[in-house]
């Protein structure tokens, strides 16, 4: 009686769609749930429990990194256009609010959507304190910069997210 009750039951169209659809719902989570697994998204850092665990720790020495850090601002035109070339600025302070007369800079470009067209412009010194360099950005949209001076031993860095318009 059991069996004929199970069989009238299943011939019901209804329960037929709720099944099917119970189904799909658990095929689908099984399959993000194995592709997360398989290709994790690569924005945590190796060590991510050790660095958390000391970033309180570490206070006093970002403190002190501080104290000593070099005052750097990239200045680029307000309105940039794709293929045309654009001065850009580095103007680099020391600690002491001194312009560094020397060092070797360059400016990054990243492209967040597509890696193929990131590039890497040297600036010179042009002044003290100051240095610029000719950039063209090759398509339109947003674009990550970072400017990286290398003098006396130190390594400084400053990062800009700009667009770049038709």
């Amino acid at each position: 009686m059991f069996s004929e009750q199970l069989k009238a039951d299943l011939k019901n169209p209804w329960l037929r769609i709720i099944v099917a659809a119970v189904g799909i719902t658990v095929a689908v989570n099984i399959i993000f749930i194995t592709y997360a697994f398989i290709s994790p998204p690569n924005l945590v850092v190796q060590d991510y429990y050790e660095q958390g665990k000391n970033y309180f720790h570490d206070a006093k020495q970002r403190e002190d990194a501080a104290a000593k850090a070099w005052r750097l601002q990239l200045m680029l035109p307000n309105k940039i256009t794709a293929n045309q070339t654009v001065i850009g600025r580095l103007y680099a302070m020391d600690h002491a609010g001194i312009p560094v007369s020397s060092g070797q800079v360059i400016l990054t470009a990243y492209r967040p959507s597509d890696a193929n067209h990131d590039f890497d412009v040297e600036l010179q010194r042009s002044d003290a304190g100051t240095f610029t360099a000719p950039v063209t950005f090759p398509l339109p949209g947003h674009w990550d910069l970072i400017a990286r001076i290398d003098a006396e031993g130190q390594r400084f860095d400053t990062a800009q997210r700009i667009f770049v318009e038709k």
